[in-house]
């Protein structure tokens, strides 16, 4: 079981994770942060340490539900 920080300090639990989105400011190509989507449809900001490279990805192992190319959204 893993938890994740979201933006507002919050934890929640990353097998709730259904499935992620990229948020980028301004129209740039630039990811500046992650939006978790739950079983329950709800929408969570994830906090912003896991758009460094790699940080999201290690957590992607606790997500069941998820298939997804992160790989290429980190190298944007």
């Amino acid at each position: 079981m893993l938890y994740l920080r979201t933006a507002s300090g919050d934890f929640i639990n990353a097998a709730k994770i259904v499935s992620l989105s990229p948020h980028r400011d301004d129209g740039s190509e630039e990811i500046a942060g992650w939006i978790a989507i739950c079983a329950d449809g709800e929408a969570v900001a994830l906090a912003a340490y896991y758009t460094e490279p790699g940080r999201l990805e290690h957590a992607i192992r606790f997500m069941p539900t998820i298939e997804t190319g992160l790989a290429s959204h980190s190298a944007s």
